[in-house]
């Protein structure tokens, strides 16, 4: 059996009820696995040192606010430009499309979304789903050129604790071959614009530009969290951090990336010059609140939908949804 075959044969077998079914063992197998070797981390840090290092200053939690609605605040600016439609009415769902993303499925909530403007929206089926699948490709290129930013200057600038793992830090060869992989990807992107992109090319640019500001605030803001509660540690430590769980949420349709890269991050305690508790404890808060709000505000959002009397929404200077050209 070719490759092609078999992969066929393999995505007939998950749409089966047998293969849904292995599909949400798996899911909760690997969820079980991450939190087990969580609670083997922090049992040999110390449960004691962890709760002394939890963190006492109230800017750290000022800021979780900041990191959370970052990104369903700036997407609810985005879809008011693409569907006219109030901010105030599509951010609650855009809070519960973060939800499905990080704690169901990758992607899930896109389709949520979806589902909810055939709804709530004046826009044709097309515009959505175009409209949609272009605020996600542009999310990913923002995502990965931040990734690449971000890892090439730690590495670069020293500050990753595994650099002597990976080899020479300057290596010209390998900034020619990224600079020029980004260079072609970038070309193509410019010469089949019109061909992946629904919105016209100055909106691709202008939403593509959001994302990519909005990675790098997510990124300060991270870092200033955890500078107000360890303001001694060395750059090195938070850039590390930061790496290792940028990139770790980026790896697609797994489920509880966010304790993926804790335990990863705890795995690597003892190469960083901070106290492994301090940051333990930083870290197990953080996840544990965003749990925490991810569920009441899920519920809490869906309820208030459900009891808010349907009303129009758009306003009367916006009665019809604003169908972009393909072209420019």
């Amino acid at each position: 059996m070719s490759l092609k075959a078999w992969a066929q044969a393999v995505r007939t077998w998950l749409q089966t009820p047998v293969g849904r079914r292995m599909q949400r063992y798996g899911r909760a197998l690997f969820v079980a696995g991450v939190v087990g070797w969580l609670l083997y981390r922090l049992t040999q840090i110390g449960w004691q040192e962890v709760y002394e290092g939890l963190p006492r200053t109230p800017w750290f939690y000022v800021l979780w606010l900041g990191l959370y609605f970052l990104l369903p605040a700036t997407e609810a600016g985005i879809y008011r430009m693409l569907w006219k439609i109030r901010w105030g009415r599509v951010f609650p769902v855009l809070v519960r499309k973060r939800v499905l993303n990080t704690d169901v499925l990758g992607y899930s909530g896109e389709f949520y979304l979806y589902l909810w403007a055939r709804r709530h929206t004046d826009c044709s089926d097309g515009h959505l789903l175009r409209t949609i699948k272009d605020n996600t490709i542009l999310s990913s290129v923002a995502s990965t050129v931040a990734v690449v930013v971000l890892v090439s200057g730690t590495v670069l600038g020293g500050q990753f604790a595994l650099v002597d793992l990976i080899g020479p830090a300057a290596d010209p060869v390998y900034l020619v071959a990224g600079a020029l992989a980004l260079g072609v990807l970038g070309a193509l992107a410019v010469r089949f614009r019109r061909a992946i992109f629904y919105v016209p090319g100055r909106m691709a640019g202008m939403l593509l530009g959001v994302h990519v500001l909005r990675f790098f605030a997510m990124y300060a803001l991270q870092v200033l969290q955890w500078w107000v509660v360890l303001p001694e540690a060395p750059l090195r430590v938070w850039a590390t951090i930061l790496v290792v769980g940028t990139a770790t949420n980026r790896i697609p349709f797994l489920p509880a990336t966010d304790l993926l890269a804790l335990g990863a991050v705890l795995g690597m305690t003892h190469l960083l010059e901070a106290s492994a508790a301090v940051l333990a404890g930083m870290l197990v808060v953080r996840s544990v609140m965003d749990r925490t709000a991810n569920a009441v505000l899920f519920v809490l959002t869906s309820w208030l939908e459900r009891r808010r009397r349907v009303l129009p929404v758009s306003t009367p200077a916006e009665a019809e949804c604003p169908l972009s050209s393909p072209t420019e």
